[in-house]
């Protein structure tokens, strides 16, 4: 894991790579990245996506349509509030 993705709370796996970032997870789905999990670690949950470069995010050069992300935010907040 590059120092860049510990400080994203990005954590790499050999199929897939977990986050506790609810943003950096809603742009990954917005942006058409598989959710394989969410699991709960105490009172958090862990996002599971599958393994790829999403460093893009924090360096702002991702594109999303400001509607399909809303619509994606609120979409991952109902996974949230009913897993």
């Amino acid at each position: 894991m590059s120092s860049g993705q510990a400080k994203c709370g990005v954590a790499a796996r050999e199929d897939g790579f977990e986050t506790r970032d609810f943003y950096l997870a809603c742009l990954l789905r917005c942006t058409g990245y598989e959710l394989l999990d969410l699991r709960a670690e105490g009172r958090r949950k862990v996002f599971v996506f599958r393994r790829d470069d999403v460093l893009s995010f924090y360096g702002d050069g991702a594109m999303v349509p400001p509607l399909a992300f809303s619509t994606t935010v609120k979409d991952m907040k109902a996974l949230l509030h009913n897993a």
